[in-house]
C-alpha cells in the first residue's frame, strides 16, 4: 500500500490522504470544490465548485500516475439533488469521451459550505 498526497490539492481536512494506492488501483479521498492554496471554497455555485472538484481529483490522479480517463468507478456527492443536471453537464465534459460506473448520492451536509464531493477509484496504466 502506498499513500499519496500533492501540494496542488486542498490539505485533507482530517487524518486521512489524498489516495491511497493498493495492487494497481488508486482510491481517492472525496474531493470538493476548495481552492487548493487557500482550502476554502471556491464558491457557492455548484458548477463552479464541481469544474474545481474535478482539478483536485485530477490533480490527486497524476499524483498517483493516472488521470481522468483511467477511473473505473465515481461516487459523487450532492447535498441538494437539484443540482444533479448542473453537477453532469460539467462531470460529462472532463470525463468524455469514456463514461466510468458512478453513483449520486444525497447528503445531508458537506464540510466547509461545500454543496458537492467527487470520490474515485482508478486503475493505473500497465507500465
Amino acid at each position: 500500500m502506498k499513500l499519496v498526497n500533492v501540494s496542488n490539492a486542498p490539505t485533507p481536512p482530517g487524518p486521512f490522504s489524498h489516495a491511497t494506492v493498493v495492487d494497481s488501483f488508486v482510491y481517492t479521498s472525496g474531493m470538493g470544490g476548495l481552492d487548493p492554496a487557500t482550502g476554502q471554497v471556491v464558491s457557492d455555485d455548484v458548477i463552479e465548485q464541481t469544474i474545481q472538484s474535478i482539478k483536485n481529483v485530477e490533480a490527486i490522479l497524476a499524483g498517483a500516475g493516472c488521470t481522468l480517463q483511467d477511473v473505473v468507478k465515481a461516487t459523487v456527492y450532492l447535498t441538494d439533488m437539484a443540482d444533479y443536471g448542473r453537477v453532469n453537464e460539467v462531470y460529462a465534459k472532463a470525463f468524455a469521451p469514456h463514461k466510468p460506473a458512478r453513483t449520486c448520492v444525497a447528503v445531508s451536509a458537506l464540510p466547509v459550505r461545500e454543496r458537492m464531493k467527487i470520490e474515485t477509484i482508478a486503475r493505473l496504466p500497465a507500465r
